[in-house]
């Protein structure tokens, strides 16, 4: 049986989402709302997710929100396709340790600062020096992930639940150094961080899962 698959374009958490149940080779069912029409605030989605966000999954009777927690069940309800957090108890501590550390780190003191001064309510003027401080944060972070691959993908050889978690970071980088060519993100990417994107975006489903909306 399919399972329900809540998703908003855009969404860099409902995004790992859906790379996963490509990876895990899920069957799913993509039901897009639209943040702009209110859809995630509607009785009948609220009904599913009193948080009222994607993503969100429904597999049968049963209802997963908040998007890691949402991996973890994915990775042990099915069998099917990659393992999200393989090996022993240190190998995915470190998956876990390497999800935190990007949300944490790269996201909320790099890319978060840089779209809250670039995209901010209409007439705010972008604050330069905080966008050169968070900056100077994404580069080191950058830096950071590019020294923790280890072969093609975070943990080896296989992708797992970390480089599901980082690529969205990534594409945010792309899009915002493509609306703001100013920023110049895209070059504080070390060039074996770059190399793990392309082949994250060779995959042959990747296209598919690509906001509509940044083509």
């Amino acid at each position: 049986m399919a399972v329900d698959f809540y998703h908003g374009h855009g969404s860099p958490y409902s995004w790992r989402v859906w790379l996963a149940l490509e990876l895990k080779q899920i069957p799913y069912e993509v039901k897009v709302l639209s943040f702009a029409a209110g859809d995630t605030r509607k009785p009948e989605f609220v009904a599913l997710n009193p948080r009222h966000r994607v993503p969100t999954v429904v597999d049968g009777n049963f209802v997963v929100y908040e998007s890691t927690a949402i991996l973890e069940y994915l990775d042990e309800r099915f069998d099917s396709g990659v393992k999200l957090y393989p090996g022993n108890a240190q190998d995915r501590f470190r998956v876990r340790r390497l999800i935190r550390e990007s949300e944490e780190y790269l996201d909320r003191e790099g890319i978060d600062p840089i779209t809250d001064e670039y995209f901010g309510p209409e007439g705010h003027t972008p604050d330069q020096a905080k966008i050169d401080k968070a900056k100077v944060r994404l580069g080191e972070e950058l830096q950071y992930f590019s020294g923790q691959l280890q072969g093609d993908y975070l943990a080896g050889a296989q992708p797992t639940a970390a480089d599901l978690v980082l690529y969205p970071w990534m594409g945010y980088v792309k899009r915002i150094t493509f609306r703001k060519p100013e920023s110049k993100l895209i070059e504080l990417v070390p060039a074996p961080l770059a190399a793990w994107a392309k082949r994250v975006e060779a995959w042959p489903f990747f296209d598919k899962t690509y906001p509509p909306h940044w083509k």
